[in-house]
């Protein structure tokens, strides 16, 4: 009984995470619309999110999208946002004028043809990213898709980099 119990004992520190180990590898997770409920996903997230969110939107005309990042000012979140400066222009991003006066810093992106990036960078740790813009057509009408990054510092490095990338492109608003 006694060889057994230190071979169950063994077998249980093999698998057991080791100090100083590296992190575990990275998770992927994807939802998809019809079907999955991508805006709460999104708002759960953002909830989540402890320091910092930073947001690239073609679209944000989604309200509990906008009202999730609104509350993470509130909260004392650093909150970026950069639009399609274009998509402003003709009413797809109602909700930067909100973002701006609860603290989030806005940007238009004018230096591309289309700034069409669907992103947002939580802590600089997650990444959510796919077809997904954040309006309600996406979530009721739309077949849409989202990914979501996480434990990946390598490809979430790269995020963070071009939003510093398009930020710098970008013009303050207003």
């Amino acid at each position: 009984m006694r060889a057994a119990s230190t071979v169950l004992l063994l077998f249980a520190l093999a698998l057991a995470p080791q100090v100083g180990a590296k992190p575990s590898a990275a998770q992927v997770e994807a939802a998809f619309t019809p079907g999955d409920d991508i805006a709460g996903i999104i708002r759960e997230r953002i909830g989540k999110a402890k320091q910092t969110v930073q947001v690239q939107a073609y679209l944000l005309t989604d309200r509990t999208i906008a009202t999730a990042l609104i509350a993470a000012c509130r909260r004392g979140l650093e909150v970026e946002v950069i639009g399609d400066a274009a998509q402003f222009e003709s009413g797809g991003l109602p909700w930067l004028a909100a973002l701006q006066r609860a603290g989030a810093r806005t940007y238009l992106n004018t230096s591309n043809a289309a700034s069409h990036n669907k992103i947002l960078i939580l802590d600089g740790a997650t990444v959510i990213t796919g077809s997904y813009n954040f309006t309600q057509a996406a979530q009721s009408k739309n077949a849409e898709n989202v990914v979501i990054i996480s434990r990946s510092p390598g490809v979430t490095r790269r995020f963070v980099e071009n939003f510093e990338t398009q930020r710098n492109l970008s013009v303050p608003w207003p």
